[in-house]
């Protein structure tokens, strides 16, 4: 019996201490992913950081590939252990907006690295997809219970899920040098009453009707067509971005090379290096020609528009409309945050700029609900971008985009919020 005890002993012991190596080898890979990436990481480096031997390492996991989806599971599971803890139907709608909220909120924060690295492109169609889509399927079915019970008005639930999914991401994100950063509550706070009440202010406003609300103005003339021609070398240059973008949106920077770009522009390698020194150079030069590009055609769409909420709905249709043409754009910009941040970074927050000045204007006209405008640019450009994400980017079908009844959901939400009327 003694020895039968001691037996039983030593494989428990050995259990725990298998599922004790485990978890550290799950908790290194999860640093290691944080600072490479997940295809700028290796199995050595993971080990070399847990101090484990490669041989220890795979009799846990069979590769890089399930360690991370074992990682992304984990993330997964306990957000979903967490939703238990919401306040029960009986009490007050707000209260349970709040912390809905704050528990999507509290979860992008803590696993921001990771949700940054679901952004290689390379991943998208095999894993975040279906990340995002568990964390949408759990605020789909609140919000339809929330509108069966009356406390909302209907707005179709995927575009609320997704839509606060972008929203709790970009108050997330690090803005750079002089940020402003709000307390965790506050912010929470906030996301909740743009949700609720959206972004019109009191100011008289004749509103658009349902059959003019995805109208669209012709865009102003472009102010190029006076300035000078662009020089051989700038058409060059532009010709290899558009052939980049062709060639990362299909393969994503990882796997695709240079000698394909260079097939794609119809230009030479040697022409190549006299415009940039490497891919990443290119990656840089080429996410700042995308950002041009939409803050040009979003300015030309808003052009002599003078009420702030007008210029809110034309830019959301403007911004959609731009994505459909250039999908390919959001298989690069989100990577970019793992690749260089400060590219990343750059981007982001050269859209914000003018776009916080805008609201700005807005705010002291009264056309803009009176909310912090830094904390509206990012909520809204986090709304329209994985919104965006969700049905152009991601969409399946030879056409992808916005189905004309979301958009109007979209922009109803983005003006009016959701409480009953």
């Amino acid at each position: 019996m003694r020895r039968k005890k001691q037996a039983a002993d030593a494989k428990r012991s050995l259990r725990a201490k298998g599922l004790a190596t485990r978890a550290a080898i799950l908790d290194a890979a999860h640093q290691v992913f944080k600072k490479s990436g997940y295809y700028g990481s290796s199995v050595s480096e993971i080990t070399r950081r847990c101090g484990i031997s490669m041989g220890n390492f795979y009799l846990y996991f069979k590769n890089k590939e399930q360690l991370f989806l074992e990682l992304n599971d984990l993330i997964l599971s306990r957000f979903l252990a967490r939703t238990g803890s919401l306040p029960p139907l009986s009490h007050p709608f707000p209260e349970r907006l709040r912390e809905a909220v704050r528990l999507l909120y509290d979860h992008t924060r803590e696993n921001f690295a990771f949700h940054r690295i679901l952004g290689e492109s390379e991943l998208t169609d095999r894993v975040t997809i279906a990340y995002y889509e568990t964390l949408a399927r759990f605020y789909r079915n609140f919000f339809r219970i929330e509108a069966r019970r009356g406390n909302i008005r209907f707005i179709d639930p995927a575009v609320l899920a997704y839509g606060l999914i972008g929203v709790c991401y970009f108050n997330s994100l690090d803005w750079g040098p002089g940020d402003k950063n709000f307390p965790p509550s506050k912010t929470v706070d906030f996301i909740t009453a743009l949700v609720l009440v959206g972004i019109a202010g009191p100011a008289p406003w004749k509103k658009p009707t349902d059959a003019t609300l995805l109208s669209l103005p012709e865009p102003s003339p472009l102010r190029s067509a006076k300035s000078d021609p662009l020089t051989k070398g700038e058409k060059t240059r532009q010709t290899i971005f558009r052939a980049a973008e062709a060639v990362f949106g299909q393969r994503g920077f990882n796997r695709a090379n240079i000698s394909e770009i260079t097939r794609e522009a119809g230009v030479a390698q040697g022409t190549f290096y006299i415009h940039f020194s490497s891919k990443r150079d290119l990656t840089e030069g080429y996410v700042k020609y995308i950002n041009h590009q939409l803050r040009r055609e979003l300015q030309r769409a808003t052009a002599g528009i003078r009420d702030r909420r007008d210029i809110e709905r034309v830019g959301i249709l403007a911004f959609y409309r731009f994505l459909r043409q250039h999908r390919r754009i959001y298989r690069v910009v989100p990577e970019c945050e793992m690749i260089d941040r400060e590219v990343g970074l750059w981007y982001y927050g050269k859209m914000a700029r003018g776009y916080i000045e805008g609201l700005k204007t807005g705010i002291e006209k009264k056309e803009i609900r009176a909310l912090d405008p830094v904390f509206l640019a990012r909520s809204l450009m986090g709304f329209t971008h994985f919104i965006g994400l969700r049905w152009v980017v991601w969409g399946i079908g030879s056409k992808p985009g916005m189905p004309s009844r979301l958009l109007k959901n979209l922009i109803h939400l983005v003006l009016f919020g959701l409480k009953a009327r």
